[in-house]
């Protein structure tokens, strides 16, 4: 009895190492994806050279005259970004209690930092200074909301990763507690990704437009 109570807590000792180990790892992974792909997407737009990325989305001359002009309903902007952007988190969501849950995250992460590098690197290429303000414009307010969605949905989605290996090494955790775990979190994330789409909806186009009175 003596034994198997030592080996147990020695069992339950090497999961806890495991688990801040496997939590730090993925820290690194998730930090080093973010980054990297920031200066992948730096690089390839160097790459491809000026002429060839200067009229992409908001650097697109046309778009910026109309945009300036254009009356935004914020209410049919909201539907559209809605269902845009709401179908890869509840993807991710429904992914979060596998494996395949914490890769797609960091994934996401690696593509948020390359949009931005690429973007920030033809911004300044064809505008200069200029090309920064007006990149931070048409990521602000919304993406202080985004970006700490996918950050959490990592963490979360790695702590389910780290309780759902625990139960498998018999240390019977409940499954109702799990639920209940995803069942929280996805009502935060989500309602806080919908927070983020109402401030790309409502607010960013009049930052947006204030902004491009100096192109």
């Amino acid at each position: 009895m003596k034994k198997r109570m030592k080996r147990l807590m020695q069992l339950h000792r090497m999961q806890q190492v495991g688990g801040v180990k496997g939590r730090s790892l993925w820290t690194r992974i998730m930090q080093g994806s973010l980054l990297g792909a920031f200066v992948a997407g730096i690089f390839l737009a160097n790459l491809m050279g000026r002429e060839a990325v200067s009229n992409a989305g908001i650097l697109n001359d046309y778009f910026v005259e109309k945009f300036q002009y254009t009356q935004i309903s914020g209410e049919n902007l909201f539907f559209y970004i809605l269902g845009e952007r709401l179908p890869l988190l509840l993807l991710l969501l429904l992914l979060a209690v596998s494996m395949l849950g914490i890769l797609g995250g960091v994934s996401v992460l690696g593509w948020q930092g390359f949009s931005v590098g690429f973007m920030l690197s033809t911004a300044i290429a064809k505008y200069g200074i200029k090309g920064i303000i007006l990149v931070l414009g048409a990521l602000f307010p919304q993406y202080l909301f985004y970006l700490p969605v996918y950050i959490l949905y990592c963490y979360f989605a790695n702590y389910l990763r780290l309780r759902l290996n625990r139960d498998k090494l018999g240390n019977g955790t409940d499954r109702g507690y799990i639920l209940g775990a995803w069942l929280v979190a996805a009502a935060g994330l989500l309602l806080l990704f919908a927070a983020g789409i109402f401030m790309e909806s409502y607010v960013n186009p009049i930052i947006l437009k204030k902004i491009l009175k100096i192109f």
